[in-house]
Order: C-alpha cells, then sequence, then structure tokens
C-alpha cells in the first residue's frame, strides 16, 4: 500500500476523506466580491446536485478553538475576580484598622477639649441634644398629665364611697336643691 492509501484509512472526524465525499469543484469567489457565473458550470452543479448524497455540515477547524477560548477567557475572569475581591477585603481590613474608633469624651475636661477643637460640631450635637431632650420631656408632660388625671378620677371615685359609707342618703342629697344651698 501507498502512503497515500494509508492516509486514507485513518479516522477523519470531519469525514473530508472518506469515499462517498466528492470534490465540490473549483473554489468560488468570496461573498464579498462580484461573481459572475459561467454558462459552462450551469450544467455540471445541476448534475452534481443530483448525484451528491446529503453530507453533514463540517466544522471549521476554527469554530473548536471558541470553547477553549471560552473555557480559557472565564477561567482568567473568574480568577481576576477572586483577586479582586480579596484586595477589596484587605483594603477594608486597612481601613478599619487605621481608623481609631470613636471614643465619646468622657468627662467635662474631655468635653472642654472637644469643644475647643470643633466648636461648629459642638453646636450643633448640642441643638440636636436640646431638642431631642424638649420631645422626650413634651412625651413625659403628656403622660404625666394622663396619670394626674387618672388619680383625680381615683380619689373622687374614693372620696364618693366614703361618703356614701357615712351617709347612706348621699345620692338623694345629692340631687337636692336644698342641699346645694
Amino acid at each position: 500500500m501507498s502512503e497515500a492509501q494509508l492516509e486514507e484509512q485513518v479516522s477523519n472526524p470531519y469525514n473530508m476523506k472518506k469515499p462517498w465525499h466528492t470534490p465540490d469543484g473549483p473554489r468560488k469567489p468570496k461573498a464579498d466580491s462580484l461573481y459572475y457565473e459561467d454558462e459552462d458550470e450551469q450544467p455540471k452543479q445541476a448534475t452534481r446536485k443530483k448525484e451528491a448524497a446529503p453530507v453533514e455540515e463540517e466544522e471549521a477547524p476554527s469554530e473548536t478553538n471558541y470553547k477553549k477560548r471560552y473555557d480559557d477567557l472565564k477561567k482568567h475572569y473568574d480568577s481576576k475576580l477572586n483577586e479582586f475581591r480579596q484586595r477589596e477585603e484587605q483594603l477594608r481590613a486597612e481601613v478599619q484598622a487605621s481608623v481609631p474608633a470613636y471614643q465619646a469624651p468622657k468627662s467635662e475636661e474631655d468635653l472642654a477639649r472637644f469643644r475647643e477643637e470643633y466648636p461648629d460640631l459642638y453646636d450643633t450635637v448640642e441643638t440636636v441634644a436640646h431638642m431631642r431632650a424638649e420631645q422626650q420631656m413634651e412625651d413625659m408632660r403628656q403622660r404625666f398629665s394622663a396619670i394626674e388625671q387618672r388619680e383625680l378620677e381615683i380619689a373622687k371615685r374614693e372620696a364618693e364611697t366614703a361618703l356614701k359609707e357615712r351617709h347612706p342618703d348621699f345620692d338623694e342629697s345629692r340631687g337636692d336643691d336644698a342641699f346645694h344651698d
């Protein structure tokens, strides 16, 4: 056997060199160029269409690289994404470590020093504190007035009960005009 025959016997995934494969003929011009069909080629194409068996579409070698390219790009994207996340966490940890935790002034001296260093901020905070205190005082006043009203009603009921015990005819004399006069 010659080398050409051996090459034909080797399996080919693209079915290019199988016995039923017939060459398509001379190459045609590309679609983006002008093309004028020759008159003598028309009958050849008609007979070839009748004789040719349906052939599966061939996969171009360049199409097979798309999966590998996609996998490589996806792998690169994932690695970069992980790098960015790690860097972001690292930067956040650095920022939290470098910023000291705020501690509110606890003594009168600390408050005086804070007032000297940040007079605008101190005034703003003081205004907000007064507004909140006034709001809380108003809520407390409303609650206190409600409690006072309840106590007055309770005291009135107790007094009426005590009068009824001492004077059983209190209800009758209560409605009498002579008693009120």
